[in-house]
């Protein structure tokens, strides 16, 4: 093969080994992994709310107001009329705080209502998520394996490719990656090459552009 077939083989060689790399860092199981997480954190959400309203110590503020409350309007239907005015100071924030305890109370009670039936339907679909990522594992396993048994056949022929090559186009392929044709005795620089440089290229070898550094060929295409 001349110089020109090699490079051509070789930077084929390099975009096959390019998609393939990015095939393999694509990760197959990220669809059921993100929907893994987003059930999870809904169910972890909604657990520990329901956690937080339960042992919420409404209840147990409001018994203790409701008692003091008694107290009072026991007091009250003893009083004179100056401890009348008094009790009656003492009573009505007690019960703006009853008031208030009782519609939280009565929140906390409807969220409960619309979030406890959720946690099932939640634990069903997290197992099923969970179940379905593992039955994929085995054909992404699969999918990586075939992926790097290409690269490694891609590394091994690209190894006996740069073997047959000189090692300055070598270092400079490596550097630039560029490999271009003459076009019109110019190189895409646009600088003209020398007519005996010209004759190489023409017998199949490559020539590097002292300018750009490019690997000038007579056709990109074999």
């Amino acid at each position: 093969m001349t110089q020109q077939q090699l490079l051509l083989r070789l930077k084929d060689l390099d975009e096959q080994t390019a998609r393939y790399e990015t095939q393999r860092q694509r990760n197959g199981l990220s669809a059921y992994e993100e929907r893994l997480a987003r059930v999870s954190e809904e169910l972890s959400v909604k657990t520990a709310r329901i956690g937080l309203i339960e042992s919420d110590s409404t209840e147990t503020e409001l018994a203790e107001i409701e008692k003091a409350i008694a107290r009072l309007e026991g007091s009250l239907s003893r009083s004179t009329s100056y401890d009348t005015a008094l009790l009656k100071n003492e009573l009505a924030p007690l019960r703006e705080q009853k008031a208030a305890l009782e519609d939280r109370a009565l929140h906390q009670m409807l969220e409960l209502e619309e979030l406890q039936p959720q946690l099932p339907g939640l634990r069903a679909s997290l197992l099923e998520v969970q179940q379905e990522l593992e039955e994929a594992r085995p054909e992404e396993q699969e999918r990586l394996d075939n992926l790097t048994m290409r690269l490694e056949a891609l590394a091994r022929e690209r190894g006996e490719v740069t073997a047959l090559l000189p090692q300055e186009v070598v270092n400079v392929y490596a550097k630039t990656g560029r490999v271009d044709e003459i076009k019109q005795g110019r190189c895409r620089c646009r600088l003209e090459v020398p007519d005996h440089f010209q004759r190489q290229i023409r017998a199949g070898n490559a020539w590097v552009c002292n300018t750009c550094g490019s690997l000038i060929i007579q056709n990109l295409n074999p």
